[in-house]
C-alpha cells in the first residue's frame, strides 16, 4: 500500500513545509516530553516547582492526546 501526497507549488508551500517538517516536529514534541518527565521524576526537589512541572507535564499529555498524537 502506498500513500502519495501531492502539492501544487508555490500555492501549497505552507502545507508542503508542514508535511516535510512533520518528523522534526514529532521529535521536538518527544524532546519536550522527555524534558518534562525528567524534571517531574528526577530534578525537582522543591514542592512548588515540582507541582508546576507536573501540571505542565499533565497538560502536555492532555493536549497531545486530544489530537491523537502518539509519542
Amino acid at each position: 500500500m502506498k500513500a502519495i501526497l501531492e502539492f501544487n507549488l508555490p500555492e501549497d508551500q505552507s502545507e508542503f513545509d508542514l508535511a516535510v517538517k512533520a518528523l522534526d516536529m514529532r521529535i521536538a514534541l518527544d524532546g519536550i516530553r522527555q524534558y518534562l518527565r525528567g524534571k517531574v521524576k528526577y530534578d525537582t526537589h522543591d514542592e512548588k516547582q515540582w507541582e508546576a512541572y507536573n501540571e505542565v507535564y499533565e497538560q502536555f499529555y492532555e493536549i497531545i492526546n486530544n489530537y491523537n498524537i502518539k509519542l
